[in-house]
């Protein structure tokens, strides 16, 4: 599932003596504040994590692996640990076309975000390391109109059966991040065993032709879907955890 983060500015924690400890960029995440991509500045985050705590009591702090274990420790709770993909694209080397007559592969603008929702629901059921027990219609509406990581690319595609979506891929270009796959989903019916794989390559083939570089994703930690993406070439780039630190009003 896909957050509600927004980059505005940049902000910093600095210690009682006015060391700085960390900077990160300002954000949201499900109401809270949010540290975005916190970074440590030379200490340890065991020295750091006090400094933190009494900096962003009931915020969302997301940082590397390593640092949000030590936050956890000191009482935070783990929101999300993720893992963040990247891979590079050829034009040469990717360019695989839709050869399924089954399933009609078109661009995921050609068709209404609603006609989204009820393969999307069904794809992330509770206990899904990347679901929720009640998927939000307006967590889809904003990927698709670029509200939250940016803009749509046109290597966006959904899949159909007799005129019904059945799988998705969406990409946003992410202005922090670069072009960004922040939705792959498929309907979980046997039937379409496998679609979201062959979905992926055939989006690669696009992306490549487009003349992307290169394009990233992040799969949560115990999703199986991470061999998927590593067969289809994406290498990890690092892990982090999301965590929400004691304190606040909530």
């Amino acid at each position: 599932m896909t957050t509600d983060e927004s980059v505005r500015t940049r902000g910093t924690v600095f210690d009682r003596d006015g060391t700085l400890v960390a900077d990160y960029r300002l954000g949201n995440r499900s109401g809270r504040p949010a540290a975005l991509d916190l970074r440590l500045h030379r200490l340890p985050a065991e020295a750091a994590a006090p400094a933190i705590l009494t900096a962003l009591p009931g915020w969302v702090v997301s940082a590397h692996a390593d640092t949000g274990a030590v936050l956890i420790a000191s009482g935070g709770r783990l929101v999300r640990h993720l893992h963040r993909y990247a891979r590079e694209l050829d034009p040469l080397a990717d360019g695989h076309a839709w050869a399924d007559p089954r399933i009609e592969v078109r661009p995921v603008t050609s068709v209404p975000p609603w006609a989204l929702y009820d393969s999307w629901i069904a794809a992330y059921p509770p206990g899904h390391p990347d679901g929720t027990s009640h998927p939000h219609p307006e967590d889809l509406d904003v990927l698709y109109h670029g509200r939250v990581l940016g803009p749509l690319l046109d290597a966006s595609v959904v899949a159909l059966d007799r005129g019904r979506v059945v799988a998705a891929v969406l990409v946003n270009d992410a202005e922090q991040l670069g072009p960004w796959i922040s939705e792959v989903f498929r309907d979980p019916d046997p039937a379409y065993a496998g679609l979201g794989a062959r979905l992926l390559r055939h989006m690669l083939g696009l992306a490549a032709r487009a003349g992307l570089p290169s394009i990233g994703l992040a799969v949560t930690e115990g999703n199986p879907a991470r061999t998927v993406y590593e067969r289809l070439g994406f290498r990890h780039d690092e892990s982090l955890m999301h965590v929400v630190l004691p304190g606040g009003e909530r």
